[in-house]
């Protein structure tokens, strides 16, 4: 498969980002889709929707088996039956064409992105601090 320059630096930029940006990243695109999803269905797209929606629960999935239950036990659990009840909401929703379910899951994981994203941030910072304790010494 041929990548233009672009799809290339983006591709890099995923293969060698640290786990917690990967995780906000699907945060990101998470989000982008059930509002996609949500507007789809405010128009009556059912095939936006629907694509929206697809994308939206693969990727609670590929956040669901990225879970470390031995390390993260509790938390792990909890975030396991979040993305599993969102998930089901999400399929419910495939069947009508009522945003709740989207209202729903956006409520619901708008704020693990920003925890996320702090956590990133924490991870960077103390990265530099390590670089420039490393260049002071």
């Amino acid at each position: 498969m041929m990548y233009n320059g672009y799809q290339q630096y983006q591709r890099s930029n995923v293969t060698s980002a640290p786990p917690e940006t990967l995780v906000v990243l699907l945060y990101s695109e998470l989000l982008c889709c059930l509002t996609s999803a949500r507007e789809a269905c405010r128009r009556n797209d059912v095939t936006t929707k629907n694509k929206n929606t697809i994308k939206a629960i693969r990727i609670l999935t590929e956040l669901m088996i990225s879970l470390n239950m031995e390390e993260g036990q509790e938390v792990a659990l909890n975030l396991s039956l979040l993305y599993e009840y969102i998930a089901k909401r999400l399929l419910q929703a495939g069947r009508d064409m009522a945003t709740g379910p989207y209202d729903e899951a956006i409520k619901l994981l708008s704020p693990l992105k920003e925890a996320w994203e702090a956590i990133a941030s924490q991870k960077v910072a103390e990265h530099a601090a390590l670089g420039m304790a490393s260049v002071t010494a």
